[in-house]
């Protein structure tokens, strides 16, 4: 049987069952991830609030509230049982975001980690992953990158700023290093940051625990401050080629940096053309030579699905095979979006990536 060509597109809520299967296996791993489902019921949650989501900004009514949030989750999806990984996106409008800056302490003499929490706009990307059958198949660019092709069919109606939180350092037994070096001073009864992800997964309101401290920043502090988890790396390297960069700001647990972007300035906005599908055998000529390696997508929200595929392109048309066109479920003349790849934008076959909390 012909492999089936893998797309990403939003989770629909008969998917709950499905992403839940794929996830729990794997509960070890993506401990702390507190984006992705904890059990069925956050699954079916989000599940069917990715659904009203697609259709209200397929309708344009998408509204978001002061201090309120809406949950979008995607899955790579290949015609198997259960989907090859899942990611997400979550809108946000004045929620208040919790990070740790450096600042000249106050006599001017030195440097001090400061920690805050202020209300913030923005589109945070969530935490990615790959099921053990999808890792090594170079899937990471689709799963990572081909959400920023569904936002940038919305960007009128979502934050323009993009934001993705990665994760710090870990030790050996799983802690973060930079918990020692700041939360555990101000909250000791969570003695690594193991205890401090449960308890505020549980209950997120007490990070505020963790706002408006001051400590030295320290050799101990700046050994453990800034580096990208080994996990996250991949993820790290992708949201750079889409042209995210650091803004200073570090988780309060792990002391990952966070990443941003307005969505105009991304790669993917700024290289994205449309033209109409046309159906061929081999996109580019003869074995395919020319072909260009793109991510493509149906341009229609409630028909969202994106594939990293070779296309042509030339005069308002996009060449691409009839296996992608299945993929897509895109017939001759549908208007399609395709952002080129280049080489720069290859990963290894990451399981998880940390791309929010």
């Amino acid at each position: 049987m012909t492999a089936v060509q893998a797309v990403l597109r939003p989770a629909r809520e008969a998917d709950a069952g499905a992403v839940w299967a794929l996830l729990e296996p794997s509960a070890d791993e993506v401990i702390g991830l507190s984006s992705l489902p904890a059990d069925a019921a956050a699954a079916s949650r989000i599940c069917g609030q990715t659904a009203e989501t697609v259709a209200d900004l397929a309708t344009g009514s998408f509204h978001l509230t002061a201090g309120g949030h809406r949950r979008l989750l995607f899955v790579v999806d290949a015609g198997e049982d259960l989907p090859l990984g899942v990611t997400g996106v979550t809108f946000k409008r004045d929620v208040p975001n919790l990070a740790v800056q450096v600042a000249t302490s106050a006599d001017g003499l030195g440097l001090i980690m400061a920690s805050r929490s202020a209300p913030w706009t923005r589109t945070e990307l969530d935490s990615t992953f790959l099921g053990p059958a999808a890792r090594g198949r170079h899937l990471g660019t689709l799963l990572s990158r081909g959400r920023f092709m569904f936002l940038h069919l919305v960007a009128s109606q979502i934050p323009s700023t993009i934001a993705s939180h990665l994760r710090g350092r870990f030790d050996d037994d799983g802690s973060a290093p930079f918990w020692r070096c700041f939360g555990a001073h101000f909250a000791p009864d969570w003695a690594r940051s193991t205890e401090a992800e449960r308890a505020l997964t549980g209950d997120p309101a007490r990070l505020e625990r963790l706002a408006g401290h001051r400590l030295p920043l320290t050799a101990e502090v700046l050994e453990s401050l800034g580096p990208v988890n080994v996990a996250s790396l991949p993820a790290f390297h992708l949201l750079r080629a889409e042209g995210l960069s650091p803004n200073g700001m570090y988780d309060p647990i792990d002391g990952g940096p966070t990443l941003v972007a307005d969505i105009a300035d991304t790669v993917t906005g700024r290289l994205r053309l449309h033209g109409r599908a046309r159906l061929a055998d081999e996109p580019g000529g003869p074995g395919g030579e020319g072909a260009i390696d793109a991510l493509v997508s149906v341009a229609g929200v409630d028909r969202f699905r994106v594939t990293r595929a070779g296309i042509a392109v030339d005069d308002g048309t996009i060449h691409i095979g009839r296996a992608v066109a299945a993929a897509l479920r895109a017939e001759a003349d549908d208007l399609l979006a395709a952002t080129p790849l280049g080489t720069e934008h290859e990963e290894p076959g990451a399981a998880v990536e940390e791309v929010g909390r």
